[in-house]
């Protein structure tokens, strides 16, 4: 009988320190030492309590872990103002856990608070705890004294009348929840407030432990008896050879009932039905068993750390175990049980009676390099080779079938034999499908170029389904082969493997392309991005448990058939692998491929795998099935890297809030940053294989897939009130419903509250008014202004009406006339040229208006540098056509700002009156012009050197200056006119210039 292990014991990642047994043991071990976590590597006593943890006593603190990770406690924090080493714990029937310090005291811890005992305690080594059926607490100490601690208080029995005399003393209780002792050889139990012996053995170092059957286990030395509740002692045997000295230091029975021996110096013993092993822990001084609640055995040692020890699922089979060659291709079993293998080598080698055989070495072997190997229903083994032949051993013979037989292939790398009687024939490049019936060769006709036939199945319906390396699926019905890669898919990719299932499931097996599901014309697909482990599956096959195995390039593990079919059919979108490596001796493993079949089931239920570097077997049956959920806590909370929240459980946690037991929740602060939930789900088989998913009510959607995460991470949460949840499930797939869950809240900023939501509130609303107030006046002051705007252009339009009529107008009117001069004076030459030169300098003038109408209303021109470039140019042509010289000072770069049309025009035409006034009134032999601006106003000032005059306003030219200064007042600006007799004279206009933006 072995312990069972539920599913995903063997883990993909080294988790710590690693001990295994040897290759073929039974058992896994894997030890963590001080480099992993623990205190030190001196293990005093070990106990489990009902949220999950293991507690681990050592000799300078308390330990507790979840299977990932320790957590260490000081003597000082299970006890205030102690300092001693912790010798023993105990985990007691009400849940809590009990705590024996060495030269000190015993503590009870439960929910946080430490129930210490300290009157009445020995001051010596505490060796061990014991709970008997009456709830009181045993406690038995170095040199074989024992106290009692029951109702808060300590009673010691050292007296000769409680104890027969001696120093190693061992006490447990059996299963009707009595006392019972072993001390230097007497055996006995308490009764009636009494020690009594009930038998005296031959040695001074006896333990006992209870017995699942009733009665007690005793190891006196290096014999195990048995002894029954009628008092009857029958000997068990021993577990060492005769004359070893053999000290027990611990001894438990296991849930199966199996028991587990430790020995001082010869390590750890384990007895099941009639046999002694001794499993090779890292140290062989035990000092404490312990069996947790899932069926492991924990060991702890003095220098060797914490073990746990495990059954093994996966052994390695080698050449150390007489293999030809290590890394076999392809497998089968014959009607005897035997098992064959054929190695890369080419070696053939059969296994019976647990040891390996090579047949191809012997002088019957017909030769030839075995490649694939299938057996018949009629007890033949059929064995394809490399070589151009086929070999069949029956009856202890062989016989071969060559091409001269009918055989067609050079090379084979696929046999299948079929319920008929038929054997299939896979070939290399194969130009048909060969079938060996009633000893010919059957040829079937494939479709071309599909390169290596690999993969072979048979399903329930007897069709028979081949898979080729070119990614091609062909299904043979009724001696008929169909092509059926169109329902795959259309990128092609090869086949390494086929498994039919018995509910008429075909599972394909891809390089690079994953799991494939071919199922009543329904085809699905799982690959990495569903959470497949690998993309490249060499083998596949299911056992009787509900699971599906692989060999891939990163080695073996398994997934539950029913995820994969609920991916496959599109009812969910991710699978959970479970793998199975390091902690099972097989590091670095990789599936073999190219020959079919490749895994082999054998029919006690085991399954074999051809790896690069061994034989693995898979024993699905010594795999433990957990279906109850594992435990879900909240370990801490941490709020911009500081803990506000721990989970105590036995420990207390100070000031801070206690998980545990949250009471009303916790309220954060408004100015946080970054919060952290850390969680865990205590799991001491195979905690990697643990999966978690949270939810923040109040602000995710739904719940997070966290994988094997355990922390999760939000910042800056608004305002209000939350419960955060976390579940998760084991490597079953059994999900912990209820899970961890605690709820907070967030407090607001003052500007949160609502006071200040009010008050800000009402400030929004008188905003808003005085808001819509200002936008209502703007929009009439854009109406105005818009108004004004069409005001002005109405007026620019009657200007340019009025200039075209009166100026425009005017000079045509001069030239009609003229024209009509000319011609009543055609017979008079002279006087006819006359008036034709007339009409010229007519026509000049009325250009030269319409150039200056154009100019003014062009809105290109709307800028400072066009109008000042205008005006200069203007007043030189003007001046030289009159003959008269004209000096203009021009700024050389000017702002390029708009200028109004109106201030534009009123500015050429006063500039243009101006220049006028000089050609007729000034003599002027010379003229300066000098514009000057600035980021408002233009100056534009003409001086000449005339004759001047004093009196110019009084005359007919005063019409000219008053309407200089009638054009200066429309647009905002200043005249000024300057003259004196024989002085010339000077008029300057200054005038704002800027558009209103």
């Amino acid at each position: 009988m072995f312990p069972l292990l539920r599913p995903g014991t063997v883990v993909c990642l080294l988790l710590g320190g690693f001990s295994a047994a040897a290759m073929d043991s039974d058992w896994s071990l894997h030890t963590w030492l001080s480099d992993d976590g623990l205190p030190n590597n001196n293990v005093n006593g070990i106990a489990q309590t009902p949220d999950g943890y293991l507690w681990v006593a050592n000799e300078g603190r308390l330990a507790r872990f979840d299977g990932l990770d320790f957590e260490l406690f000081s003597s000082r924090t299970v006890i205030p103002d102690q300092s001693e080493k912790i010798d023993a714990v105990l985990r007691g029937r009400d849940g809590s856990l009990w705590v024996a310090m060495d030269h000190g005291a015993v503590a009870r811890l439960k929910s946080g608070a430490p129930e210490v005992v300290t009157n009445g305690v020995p001051g010596r080594f505490a060796q061990m705890m014991v709970e008997d059926g009456g709830g009181a607490i045993w406690v038995v100490y170095r040199g074989g004294s024992v106290c009692r601690i029951q109702n808060g208080s300590a009673t010691s029995f050292n007296a000769p009348n409680y104890l027969p005399p001696g120093i190693n003393c061992s006490l447990a209780c059996d299963s009707n929840g009595r006392l019972w002792f072993a001390k230097d050889g007497q055996v006995g139990n308490f009764r009636d407030g009494r020690f009594q012996t009930l038998l005296s053995l031959g040695t001074n170092t006896t333990r006992v432990a209870a017995a699942a059957h009733g009665g007690m286990w005793i190891c006196d030395g290096a014999r195990l008896y048995a002894y029954s509740e009628d008092g009857r002692l029958e000997p068990v045997g021993a577990y060492s050879a005769a004359g070893a000295r053999m000290v027990p230091t611990a001894l438990i029975e296991d849930h199966l009932g199996a028991v587990w021996i430790g020995t001082s110096d010869h390590g750890l013993f384990r007895y099941c039905d009639g046999t002694f092993e001794n499993l090779p822990v890292s140290r062989h001084a035990i000092r404490a068993l312990f069996e947790d609640r899932e069926g492991n055995i924990w060991t702890g040692s003095d220098g060797g750390g914490l073990t746990r020890i495990s059954p093994r699922v996966v052994k390695r089979e080698s050449a150390e175990d007489g293999l030809p060659f290590e890394s076999v291709q392809s497998l089968g079993q014959d009607t005897t049980g035997a098992v064959w293998a054929s190695t890369r080598t080419g070696a053939l080698a059969r296994r019976a009676d647990g040891r390996w055989q090579v047949v191809s070495g012997g002088d019957d072997w017909p030769g030839g390099r075995a490649t694939a190997i299938a057996a018949d229903r009629d007890g033949a083994v059929w064995v394809g080779t490399h070589d151009h032949r086929l070999n069949r051993w029956r009856d202890g013979r062989f016989e071969t079938w060559t091409a001269t037989n009918g055989l067609r292939s050079q090379t084979i790398h696929a046999l299948l034999a079929d319920r008929n009687g038929n054997l299939w024939i896979g070939e290399e490049a194969p130009e048909a499908l060969q079938c060996f019936r009633d000893g010919k060769f059957v040829d079937y006709p494939i479709p071309a170029d599909v390169k290596v036939i690999r993969a072979m199945s048979e399903d329930n319906d007897g069709n028979l389904w081949i898979g080729t390396s070119k990614g091609v699926l062909l299904r043979v019905k009724d001696n008929q082969v169909t092509d059926e890669t169109a329902g795959l898919s259309t990128n092609l990719m090869s086949i390494r493997s086929l498994w039919a299932t018995p509910d008429g499931a075909l599972w394909i097996g891809f390089a690079g392309w994953g799991v494939g599901r071919l199922k009543s014309g329904h085809f699905g697909r799982i690959s990495a991005e569903q959470g497949l482990l690998d993309f490249n599956i060499s083998q596949l096959a299911a056992d009787d448990r509900g699971w599906m195995w692989f060999g891939a390039d990163h080695g073996i593990f398994k997934v539950r058939m029913a995820e994969l079919e609920a991916v496959a059919e599109g009812r969910a979108s991710r699978v959970r692998c479970i793998h199975y490596g390091r902690e099972e001796g097989l590091p670095s493993l990789q599936a073999n491929f190219g020959d079919s079949p490749g895994v082999l089931r054998t029919r006690d239920g085991r399954l074999w795998f051809p790896m690069s570097s061994a034989l693995a077997v898979v024993d699905a049956d010594r795999v433990r099935e957990d279906k109850d959920p594992p435990p879900v806590l909240l370990k801490r909370i941490v709020v911009d890297d500081r803990i506000i929240a721990l989970y105590g459980g036995a420990m207390p946690v100070g000031n801070l809030v206690d998980l545990q037991n949250p009471q009303n929740g916790l309220c954060l602060p408004p100015g946080y940053h970054r919060l952290e939930f850390n969680f865990t789900a205590p799991d001491l088989t195979a905690p990697e294989n643990v999966a978690f998913r949270y939810q923040l009510s109040g602000f995710d959607d739904q719940w997070i897939d966290a994988g094997a995460l355990r922390a999760a991470t939000y910042t800056r949460l608004a305002a209000g009130r939350y419960q955060f949840r976390v579940s998760a499930c084991n490597s079953d797939g059994v999900w912990n419903e209820t899970g961890a869950w605690l709820a907070f809240a967030v407090a607001p900023f003052f500007w949160q509250t609502w006071w200040f939501r009010g008050a800000a509130g009402l400030a929004f609303t008188l905003a808003i008014i005085g808001i819509v107030r200002y936008v209502s006046f703007r929009r009439l002051r854009l109406k105005l202004q818009a108004l004004e705007h069409q005001a002005e252009v109405d007026r620019e339009r009657a200007r340019i009406a009025r200039d075209l009529h009166d100026d425009l107008g005017t000079r045509l009117t001069k030239i009609v006339l003229l024209s009509g001069l000319a011609q009543r004076d055609l017979a008079r030459p002279e006087r006819a040229g006359a008036h034709i030169e007339k009409i010229s300098a007519a026509v000049r003038r009325v250009i030269k208006s319409l150039d200056e109408a154009v100019w003014s209303v062009n809105p290109r021109n709307d800028n400072l540098p066009h109008l000042v470039s205008y005006v200069g140019q203007y007043a030189v042509e003007f001046l030289q056509t009159a003959e008269i010289r004209c000096l203009a000072d021009l700024p050389e770069s000017l702002p390029h700002h708009g200028v109004p049309a109106r201030t534009r025009h009123n500015l050429f035409l006063a500039v243009k009156e101006a220049l006028n006034n000089i050609v007729r009134h000034s003599n002027a032999k010379e003229v300066r012009l000098r514009i000057t601006a600035d980021d408002a106003w233009l100056n534009v000032a003409l001086e000449d050197d005339g004759q001047g005059s004093a009196g110019l306003a009084q005359n007919g030219g005063a019409d000219g200056l008053h309407n200089m200064r009638r054009r200066m007042d429309e647009i905002g600006g200043e005249f000024k006119f300057e003259s004196a007799p024989g002085s010339g004279t000077r008029i300057s206009f200054v005038c704002p210039w800027r558009n209103g933006d």
